[in-house]
């Protein structure tokens, strides 16, 4: 069963991993963990960590493995922790556990280059260097996942003080790299954070906008494949006003997502 653990413990945990190792390697902690670094809380159960490369996963698991760790049983992994998908879960006999993952988060969200340069430097020894995200890209990563338990470190580092602009501006750069839409995740977690800590962040609005208009362009797009391209057409199939489909439909051909074909009234909708 996982206890808590301190910053001492964790530092002490990468003294034994810069005594082994001797190959270079960079981690990034992205969770839960990084909060006690930020004094935000006394202890945690895990440390999330990125490496960048299947390389750099094997020198720390098998440095990890020779410190005692193992893969926990089936048994002891949660729903919630199995869905984040890490690469590897290594855990200790006190408990201690260590989710790793190589580039991507939950097979999902990159870590991408704007987060490491955010990321500070906090321990280095020998061939290990650790590094801590900003607390922003931490409360992201909690903002887009499932689990329950990520509002309680949302809270804390909410009313520690954020940019939002950042956590705003990485919302739209991951929904840009991966294809998915954020924005819809992040919401809903902003709507569970005022209900039950009562903290309305600045950018619940922008981020809600921008998720329905990303939610209305799908759909539009899905109509368009199935032959529908006219706006009554489409109007009609979605049951939203002409006016509200045709102005969406212009701002997809804006963004050169589908082409107007004007030479015949009804304007029919294509895709590029």
């Amino acid at each position: 069963m996982q206890g808590s653990f301190d910053k001492k413990y964790l530092l002490d945990e990468f003294e034994k991993v810069a005594s082994d190792i001797s190959k270079p390697l960079s981690i990034f902690i992205i969770g839960g963990g990084g909060l006690a670094f930020y004094g935000l809380k006394e202890a945690t159960k895990d440390i999330d960590v990125v490496v960048q490369t299947p390389e750099e996963l094997n020198v720390l698991k098998q440095t990890l493995m020779k410190l005692g760790y193992s893969t926990p049983g089936p048994n002891l992994i949660t729903k919630a922790y199995r869905e984040m998908q890490a690469n590897e879960i290594l855990e200790n006999e006190d408990g201690f556990r260590w989710d790793i993952f190589v580039g991507q988060v939950c097979k999902a969200l990159i870590f991408s280059e704007a987060m490491r340069s955010r990321s500070t430097e906090i321990y280095k020894k020998g061939f290990l260097t650790i590094f801590l995200a900003s607390k922003e890209d931490i409360f992201f990563f909690k903002g887009v996942t499932e689990r329950e338990a990520d509002l309680d470190d949302m809270r804390l580092l909410a009313e520690s003080g954020l940019n939002w602009d950042i956590i705003d501006q990485e919302c739209q750069s991951q929904s840009a790299l991966t294809g998915r839409l954020w924005e819809n995740a992040l919401y809903q977690k902003l709507i569970d954070l005022k209900e039950k800590h009562h903290i309305e962040t600045p950018i619940e609005k922008v981020i809600r906008k921008r998720a329905e208009e990303k939610l209305i362009e799908i759909t539009l797009i899905e109509e368009i494949k199935k032959g529908k391209n006219t706006v009554r057409e489409i109007s009609k199939a979605i049951n939203e006003p002409e006016q509200f489909v045709r102005k969406a439909l212009n701002r997809l051909a804006t963004k050169g997502k589908i082409k107007i074909d004007k030479t015949r009234r009804p304007y029919k909708y294509q895709l590029v």
